[in-house]
């Protein structure tokens, strides 16, 4: 048997990719800029092994959309017309949760149930690099089946376990998943719960990068061969 290693970090994060991109669900349909390259950071942070980013922008794309979802339902893109007043209205996914109409973008009680957990813990805790917490919620047997290091009670099973190092381990890829995975059902549950249409009326070439990263082969030989395609040399970084 052959026992190999990474090598570099370009070789770690290109075996990530391979090995990750398949776990990704299927995309948001496109429906303008503002929604999906927010969304696209997040996937490609987790396929590039910046987790914490992918975590953080998945609650900011979470608190974006129920935002625009909540002010203006029936028009998005170019058509949407919103004021600073309007979009200052709602400082947080907690406050969107008490919106007059809010129970027509997001009916399911299931799913409100989520939006009031993720807003109180994941989006707050997040935006704080509040990481013991984080690992406190979040690395039980109900949402880190695969590599468990909390009791029920919310104690450790090691003292070091809740450590910010421990999370740069293994729990921020598992963590930055499956909440990845969670946020892309529930947002096209509030998308279908608006009139929004797909806008390609600007910044056509962002709907076109967008593409390209979803509907691109992530195999170690894909990727082999577009290095391959590169025709520009480029400069070394200075010393």
């Amino acid at each position: 048997m052959k026992i190999r290693t990474n090598q570099d970090y370009f070789n770690n994060v290109s075996e990530n990719a391979a090995r990750t991109f398949t776990e990704l669900p299927d995309p948001l349909p496109w429906i303008e800029p503002s929604i999906n390259m927010l969304y696209l950071n997040a996937a490609s942070s987790i396929l590039f092994e910046n987790y914490f980013a992918a975590i953080s922008t998945t609650g900011i794309t979470l608190e974006h959309v129920l935002r625009l979802a909540i002010l203006e339902p029936d028009l998005n893109g170019l058509k949407r017309e919103m004021s600073n007043n309007q979009l200052n209205k709602y400082q947080s996914i907690t406050s969107l949760l008490d919106a007059p109409n809010v129970r027509s973008i997001i009916p399911s009680k299931d799913d409100f149930e989520w939006w009031e957990s993720i807003g109180k813990q994941m989006r707050n805790k997040s935006a704080h690099y509040l990481v013991p917490v984080l690992l406190k919620k979040f690395t039980k047997e109900d949402y880190h089946p695969g590599y468990v290091l909390t009791k029920e009670d919310g104690e450790p099973l090691d003292p070091i376990l809740h450590d910010w190092g421990s999370f740069f381990h293994k729990s921020d890829k598992i963590i930055a998943l499956k909440f990845f995975q969670e946020a892309t059902s529930q947002l096209k549950n509030i998308i279908s719960n608006t009139n929004w249409v797909s806008d390609e009326s600007w910044w056509k070439s962002q709907k076109v990068q967008y593409d390209m990263f979803f509907n691109y082969n992530w195999s170690l030989e894909n990727m082999k061969q577009s290095l391959e395609n590169m025709y520009i040399n480029f400069p070394r970084r200075k010393d």
